[in-house]
């Protein structure tokens, strides 16, 4: 399902350039354009999109304002204010805004809020014991969502986290104990300060220097991955070895 946004700016070419740039992403529908924050909120307090791209300085009711009485809404959309005027990001983050992002916008800009946004949300679902169905990835400057299933195995190599599958690396959106705490399915567990794996894709198991194991993993690669001592019992718990 696509995240809906509503952008909001009186300069009507602004609001075309961020939904034309949003459109490029591929997994975020522009569900409408304002020029005026009154029918903005009125939009919004009806159609509850995820993220409000919104102008600070706007003729009438101002960003400022608006963000205040969306905050009022039993689950506020994400605020992220597009401005020029760097002036007022203290007064902007008073308000319930997640972003800011300075004029000219670029794929770029956008790309760094929207990836805070994604990491935002991941963190609610998994305080509130939500069960996610998909993981978030990037792959050519886009967001791409990958089914649990395929997930072969998660690694941090050089602070960068990346998700392997059966045919395909990604760069990941989220740190490895984020993805520890979202993925809480049996088949899915820590094996070692940087790796998480899917039990299911375990091809082999050998025996290690004391008393711990290699994993080999059945990604292209067929990679071997190490389970740490600490990790051993709970690895010998979920595969019932002895």
């Amino acid at each position: 399902m696509k995240t809906k946004a509503v952008i909001i700016d009186d300069e009507q070419p602004i609001c075309d350039e961020i939904e034309y740039l949003l459109n490029q992403r591929g997994d975020i529908e522009v569900c409408a354009k304002f020029t005026n924050c009154v029918d903005a909120l009125i939009h919004i307090l009806g159609k509850k999109p995820d993220i409000v791209f919104l102008d600070v300085i706007i003729p009438g009711m101002t960003g400022l304002e608006m963000a205040q009485k969306l905050n009022s809404m039993k689950e506020v959309p994400y605020i992220v204010f597009i401005t020029a005027h760097t002036e007022h990001a203290i007064e902007a983050f008073s308000t319930p805004a997640v972003g800011y992002v300075t004029k000219p916008i670029t794929e770029e800009k956008l790309g760094n809020v929207l990836a805070k946004i994604r990491n935002l949300s991941a963190k609610t679902a998994s305080e509130r014991g939500t069960q996610i169905a998909k993981v978030c990835v990037l792959s050519g400057g886009k967001i791409v969502p990958v089914n649990k299933k395929d997930i072969v195995f998660i690694y941090v190599k050089d602070k960068d986290v990346f998700v392997r599958t059966r045919s395909v690396e990604f760069s990941a959106m989220l740190t490895l104990q984020e993805f520890d705490n979202l993925l809480t399915e049996p088949n899915f567990l820590r094996i070692h300060r940087q790796y998480i794996i899917n039990l299911d894709e375990v091809l082999e198991i050998t025996p290690w220097f004391h008393g711990s194991y290699l994993l080999r993993m059945n990604d292209l690669n067929k990679q071997e991955v190490p389970v740490s001592r600490t990790r051993v019992k709970q690895l010998k718990i979920a595969l019932g070895l002895k």
